[in-house]
């Protein structure tokens, strides 16, 4: 493993080896792609920043940096860890300046070829709000963190704040920028579920679905 301590080292690293680690092993010279094969690279600075890359390219598919974890089984090997210990801000912060994109992108994949089902249990964005794991003693162990939050800084927007589109582009589901929800009209009510009461727009009727299958309108 290598260490790299100076920042004067380091950007000397970062500019000097920024097209064969920064890009896809196999568009990386042999020399640089073995070493980055056998020999992990450890940073540690002080101040400053730890490691930075820029590229100017407009090349599809150059990306500025590329992490392919290529061995499946790890029960808790990632292709990326984030980890901070600053209580001031956030962990990772991503910023975009997209009009037909997201800023931030999730893809996922059924790694089946033949069960479509096998992917159940899986999904695109997991959260997970943790107690302290050393709580004081005498403390309750538990957190206060909103599993999601939406706000807009600078004048709101008029845009849907969630949008779920079917792959015929018709919108099934909606909240509105005034809160208000946007519901597809079904044909029929759904089946019933054992998790709880089904709110749905059947035939331009809202009402909801109980476990049984019954729909009862609303209003």
């Amino acid at each position: 493993m290598h260490t790299f301590l100076s920042r004067r080292r380091l950007l000397g690293l970062t500019s000097g080896l920024s097209l064969g680690l920064l890009a896809p092993i196999g568009a990386a010279r042999p020399a640089i792609a073995a070493a980055a094969a056998s020999a992990p690279i450890s940073v540690s600075v002080t101040s400053g920043v730890a490691v930075s890359a820029r590229s100017t390219s407009t090349t599809p598919g150059d990306h500025v940096a590329v992490l392919h974890l290529a061995s499946d089984g790890g029960s808790n090997n990632a292709a990326l860890n984030v980890i901070s210990e600053n209580t001031a801000f956030s962990a990772a912060e991503i910023g975009g300046q997209e009009t037909a994109h997201g800023t931030l992108k999730i893809g996922h994949i059924n790694p089946s070829v033949s069960d479509a089902q096998s992917d159940a249990d899986a999904a695109a964005l997991s959260i997970d709000l943790r107690a302290n794991p050393n709580p004081e003693p005498g403390t309750v162990r538990g957190t206060a963190a909103q599993g999601i939050f939406l706000k807009s800084t600078t004048g709101g927007t008029t845009g849907k704040i969630i949008h779920y589109q079917a792959s015929t582009g018709e919108t099934v589901f909606a909240l509105l920028p005034d809160g208000s929800l946007l519901l597809r009209p079904l044909a029929a009510p759904p089946a019933g579920t054992r998790e709880g009461l089904t709110l749905c727009n059947v035939g331009g009727k809202l009402g909801v679905v109980d476990a049984s299958g019954a729909f009862t309108t609303l209003g």
